[in-house]
This record gives structure tokens, C-alpha cells and sequence, in this order.
């Protein structure tokens, strides 16, 4: 495995929020123990799985080293190398001697692989969300036959209504080819198929 850079602009995020989600991560998402250090440069992140004999031998335990260097509003992520002998040592006894441990070797190796995008897409996450957690809950409130969403505030208005109750953003007008009222938003009179602006 070589090592993977990339560059992303901290858009007001401290790194330090950065290198705290990297390190929860790999504590509760992957069961590792973590160790960081604030250099002259940035930061560096050790991480390994506990040492498990079972692991070791099998070729799955995970381990990950990532630098993060700090250049005015840049921050340079770079994964380091893993642990690659015990999945070596696997797939050889795996090979030779008994082919689960050629599997296992195999499903190390995939994971260790992975981790390196793990990493890149939880700090390209954490920036764009400010290292808070964002929760999507679904695609909105249901609308009742006939309710008008207003385009501003996204509050729900009776029917016929000519301003928003919640923000008094003004909901309808009327086609001028027609005189038609028409929702804030369509692009054609639904009355004579006037193209609007």
C-alpha cells in the first residue's frame, strides 16, 4: 500500500474537529485504539485493533497511520501505511497449510484497503457539516390536497391564500396572458399553457 493524499479547504472548521471525528470513528466504527499528537506541521493519528492473536494470525486486524498538515485554510490528509505482513503471513499459512486463512487474508487485506476512503469521506463530511452530526428524516411533512408551500420559508397555507402565514412572502399572482391565479413557482399557466417568468 502507498500512501493516499488529499487537499480539502477547512471552510471555517478547526482541524482539531477533524482529527476528533477521525479518531471516534476509528474507536467505535472500528473497535481500534487511537493515539494522536499535534506536530509543527498538523497532527498525526496512530491506530491499530488491540493485539488478538485470533487477528494477527487470521490477517484481519486493521491498523492506520494519517498525517494532517495545516497550510493556512488547507488542510493535506494523507493516509499512511498498515499493517500488510500479517495479512502476507496469512495468505502464505493459507496457501501452504489450510485455506480459511487464505480467505480471512484475502478479507483483511479488502478492509485494509478501504480505509483509506473511510478516512477522505468522514473528513470531507465532517468540514461540509462543521463536524456536526446532520440527520435527514425523511422528504418533508405531507401536504393536504390543496395546501400552498411557500417558496421562502417552506410553511405549509390554506388554500387560496395570497401570502404566507408564517414569513408574508406573497404565494400567488395571476397569468397575464389569462388572469388565471398561479402558484409561485410554475413556470406555465396551467389555465392556457402561458409560458411564465
Amino acid at each position: 500500500m502507498t500512501n493516499e493524499s488529499r487537499m480539502y479547504r477547512l471552510m471555517d472548521v478547526r482541524p482539531e474537529i477533524i482529527v476528533d471525528a477521525v479518531k471516534s470513528h476509528l474507536k467505535m466504527q472500528k473497535g481500534m485504539e487511537t493515539q494522536s499528537a499535534k506536530t509543527t506541521e498538523g497532527y498525526v493519528i496512530q491506530a491499530s485493533q488491540p493485539h488478538d492473536a485470533w487477528k494477527t494470525i487470521s490477517g484481519t486486524r486493521l491498523a492506520i497511520t494519517i498525517y494532517m498538515t495545516v497550510i493556512n485554510d488547507m488542510i493535506n490528509v494523507t493516509v499512511g501505511e498498515g499493517h500488510w505482513a500479517d495479512k502476507i503471513g496469512a495468505g502464505a499459512v493459507g496457501w501452504f497449510v489450510s485455506w480459511p486463512f487464505a480467505v480471512t487474508a484475502i478479507v483483511g487485506a479488502v478492509r485494509q484497503k478501504n480505509l483509506p476512503t473511510e478516512i477522505f469521506n468522514l473528513v470531507e463530511r465532517t468540514i461540509y457539516t462543521g463536524g456536526k452530526e446532520v440527520m435527514v428524516q425523511g422528504s418533508g411533512a405531507v401536504l393536504a390536497e390543496g395546501e400552498i408551500v411557500c417558496s421562502n420559508c417552506k410553511s405549509h397555507n390554506p388554500e387560496g391564500s395570497l401570502f404566507c402565514n408564517n414569513c408574508g412572502t406573497k404565494l400567488n399572482s395571476n397569468c397575464p396572458n389569462c388572469g388565471a391565479q398561479i402558484t409561485q413557482g410554475v413556470h406555465f399557466c396551467n389555465k392556457c399553457g402561458t409560458k411564465l417568468d
